[in-house]
């Protein structure tokens, strides 16, 4: 446990409240593994967690939470509580402060990450939490249709857990995600997007067909259509969230690849990767050769490229082409577009005069020289 988190604890159980390191990084802690950030739940309110340190942030008074900055880092500080109802499937309409430690795990999505730990290192878990470390498992906190109605996101954080953790979503969860899959429509796109891209980021990034397989994005689809996404571990993560627009393209609806991230709200930039990747895919022979995947690096920029062919099944050779240059691009050439022009070209010809010498030279067909680039124009204008 960081210094400073252990310095938090000590102040609020030095001055008698209950305080607990809890959540994800109880969990990391207990996997071997290095938490990304550490989050502190207390029998202290916000005040008074506020007059035990001289730098706070008020980040979320109506739930509990303040944030207490120390020299080390910092941490948010959030008061036991009890949540209200769930009206709106996503956030509670209140929440009543408590002084019980179980009250505040019990309310947590899922075992795993119900488990709280004191400055000793004494690990509280009522729920069976390191039990289903052992297990490998990913189970609901109570009744997983009470967890899920509360907050559909929760169907979509039990994917994202269990590709981050190879973990198994434990049947009786995985049967009421399955009967409760149509209440993530009340979500907003960007956090389906949120979580979607969570786990294509993770080492398991194939687990985010699960996501269509139980009906958690059929809003966002023509189609419901299983998809193979196996090629997605094998590819950066730069790339993945426009793959993945690809193969759910592929797999039925209308439109390219980017109206399916449109609709995600994803940032234009992916959409247009997105866009761009479909529209080389679809130029793309079902199982490319090496001469098709030169001549799209000769048409278009390198990622759009890479991402069709990783839909195709030919990504590590594509990365290869690409990277020994086997290709050679329009602005690659020998000759510009004024030498085209002197020879009697406009604009809508020079484009297509100098792609076409750009395929001929990928091709090997012709040796990029001006001279011999030109008398290629010349033969080609007097037919």
């Amino acid at each position: 446990m960081p210094e400073y988190i252990l310095e938090i604890l000590r102040r609020l159980t030095g001055a008698g409240f209950s305080a607990y390191a809890v959540g994800g990084c109880v969990r990391d802690t207990l996997m071997g593994r290095t938490p990304h950030d550490w989050d502190v739940a207390a029998s202290a309110s916000c005040g008074e967690v506020a007059a035990l340190f001289e730098r706070t942030v008020p980040t979320g008074l109506k739930y509990g939470t303040v944030t207490v900055l120390l020299p080390g880092g910092r941490a948010e500080v959030t008061t036991f509580r009890r949540d209200g109802p769930y009206l709106n499937g996503r956030r509670p309409e209140n929440v009543e402060f408590v002084s019980d430690l179980r009250e505040d795990l019990s309310r947590r999505d899922f075992t795993v990450n119900a488990m709280a730990m004191d400055g000793q290192g004494r690990i509280v878990d009522l729920f069976g939490g390191r039990e289903d470390l052992a297990r490998g498992v990913i189970r609901c906190v109570g009744e997983p249709e009470r967890r899920f109605a509360e907050d559909a996101l929760r169907m979509l954080r039990a994917v994202r857990f269990s590709a981050a953790l190879g973990f198994a979503i434990d049947p009786d969860s995985l049967a009421a995600l399955r009967r409760l899959a149509p209440l993530t429509e009340k979500l907003s796109a960007e956090r389906v997007l949120a979580e979607l891209q969570k786990t294509l980021r993770s080492p398991r990034p194939q687990a985010a067909a699960l996501m269509i397989d139980y009906g958690l994005l059929r809003r966002f689809m023509t189609e419901n259509s299983k998809i193979d996404a196996g090629v997605l571990a094998d590819i950066p993560e730069e790339l993945r969230t426009a793959v993945f627009a690809l193969l759910v393209r592929q797999a039925g609806g209308t439109g390219d690849a980017g109206d399916f991230l449109r609709a995600l709200r994803a940032p234009a930039r992916e959409a247009k990767l997105a866009r761009e990747a479909w529209a080389a895919l679809e130029e793309l022979a079902e199982e490319p050769a090496d001469r098709d995947i030169r001549r799209a690096l000769a048409r278009r920029d390198v990622r759009p490229v890479l991402a069709a062919c990783a839909a195709r099944g030919v990504y590590g050779r594509a990365r290869e082409l690409a990277e020994e240059r086997q290709y050679t691009r329009p602005k690659d050439l020998a000759v510009k577009g004024s030498d085209l022009n002197a020879l009697g070209l406009e604009r809508e010809a020079i484009a297509q005069a100098l792609l076409a010498l750009a395929l001929a030279v990928t091709d090997g067909e012709l040796p990029n020289e001006k001279e011999a680039l030109l008398a290629y124009v010349k033969r080609r204008c007097s037919r």
